[in-house]
C-alpha cells in the first residue's frame, strides 16, 4: 500500500514538475494532457490486478462448448474427501490418547480406549458416537460406574466398559 501511494505522489511530483517548465501553446497543451492522463493511470493501475485476484476474469473466460451451448469456467472449491479423512483420523487418534491419559490420571488405569465417530457433512463437525474402554486390569464394579458416569457426562456418547 506505501508503495502505491509513493507511485502517485511521486506521479504527481514529476507531472507538476514537468507541466510548470514546459512553454504554453499547442504542445505545452498536450504534454500537460498526456501527464494528467499518466496521473490517472497510476491512480487506477491496482483495479485490474484487484479483479483478477479476484477470479472474475477466470469465470468469465469459457472453457468450450458441449452441445453447442457455450459453458462457463467452474469455479467451485471442491474439497479433498481423502484430507478430511486423514485430519478426522489424526483429531480422533489424538482424542484417543488424551483420554487415555486422563482415565490414568484420573483412576489409575492402563487402558486401550476407541472412540467411534462420523464426520457431520452439513456443520464440519466430529461427532463420537461410541466410546469403547478396555481395561488391563479388572476393576470393582462400583469404579466401574463412576467412570461410566464421569466419561457420559463429560463427552456426551454411550460408554462400553469391557
Amino acid at each position: 500500500m506505501s508503495g502505491y501511494l509513493l507511485s502517485i505522489i511521486g506521479t504527481v511530483l514529476l507531472c507538476a514538475l514537468l507541466t510548470s517548465i514546459i512553454p504554453e501553446g499547442k504542445t505545452g497543451n498536450t504534454i500537460k494532457g498526456i501527464a494528467k492522463l499518466a496521473c490517472l493511470l497510476v491512480i487506477i493501475a491496482p483495479i485490474p490486478r484487484f479483479l483478477r485476484s479476484t477470479d472474475l476474469f477466470d469465470k468469465i473466460r469459457k472453457e468450450g462448448t458441449e452441445n453447442g451451448e457455450k459453458k462457463l469456467e467452474q469455479s467451485v472449491i471442491m474439497t479433498d474427501g481423502s484430507f478430511i479423512d486423514y485430519y478426522c483420523e489424526m483429531r480422533i487418534r489424538n482424542a484417543e490418547s488424551v483420554l487415555r491419559e486422563e482415565i490414568l490420571s484420573k483412576y489409575s488405569l492402563e487402558t486401550a480406549v476407541t472412540l467411534y465417530w462420523s464426520f457431520e457433512d452439513t456443520s464440519g463437525d466430529i461427532r463420537i458416537d461410541k466410546i469403547r474402554i478396555e481395561t488391563q486390569t479388572p476393576i470393582t464394579e462400583e469404579k466401574k460406574k463412576e467412570m461410566l458416569d464421569y466419561l457420559k457426562k463429560n463427552y456426551c456418547s454411550e460408554v462400553l466398559i469391557e
